[in-house]
């Protein structure tokens, strides 16, 4: 394993974009404790908390112990880990591009790199190791941007949607009020 640098000296903007791409995994691994052992006559482990940070694309993990800063620095996969659930990466699968073959997501995958955000931002010097990854980060960078730009037509169009439906929620209130109704009554002619 390597030792890379993970802690970037950006601005606080900085720092959460550049940490979005990349790959976080909590974990507990089980120490053993040579002093203790040989104090008890027999083995004993302790349980510490790890954390291992992959850059997309590159084989190089950062592994190291969970510190105060690391729960900070990455909460949500943290609290996940806490609560022993899956620490997911956020960002669109590569799935959703369906213009990648499973062969592409499978070789992505296999250098850490499991969302169209991580491929968009890989380095240079980590995509030139691909055939066409420069095409690939250009597809992906040009998918990120359309997804911008129609994200306030898909906020309008679902607050549409949601207001259609309370439109026909109320029409079929009226309509059963108006079947609860008793026949108006006709009025007695006058002598």
């Amino acid at each position: 394993m390597s030792t890379l640098d993970f802690d970037m000296n950006f601005d606080e903007a900085q720092q959460d974009e550049a940490d979005k791409k990349l790959l976080v995994k909590f974990t507990l691994q089980s120490t053993y404790m040579e002093q203790e052992s040989i104090t008890a006559g027999r083995p004993i482990y302790k349980d510490e908390e790890t954390i291992q940070i992959m850059a997309p694309g590159s084989r190089d993990i950062f592994s190291g112990l969970v510190t105060e800063q690391y729960r900070q620095r990455f909460p949500r996969q943290y609290a996940r880990f806490k609560a022993g659930t899956e620490q997911l990466q956020n960002g669109t699968p590569l799935s959703a591009l369906v213009w990648m073959t499973p062969a592409q997501i499978a070789e992505l995958n296999a250098v850490n790199c499991y969302t169209v955000e991580q491929l968009a931002g890989m380095p240079d010097s980590v995509a030139h190791k691909f055939m066409g990854a420069q095409a690939l980060k250009q597809r992906a960078q040009k998918y990120l941007d359309i997804a911008k730009e129609q994200a306030p037509m898909l906020v309008l169009q679902a607050e549409l949607e949601k207001r259609d439906e309370q439109l026909a929620q109320l029409q079929k209130q009226m309509t059963e009020l108006i079947a609860m109704q008793p026949p108006p009554k006709a009025q007695a002619a006058k002598a």
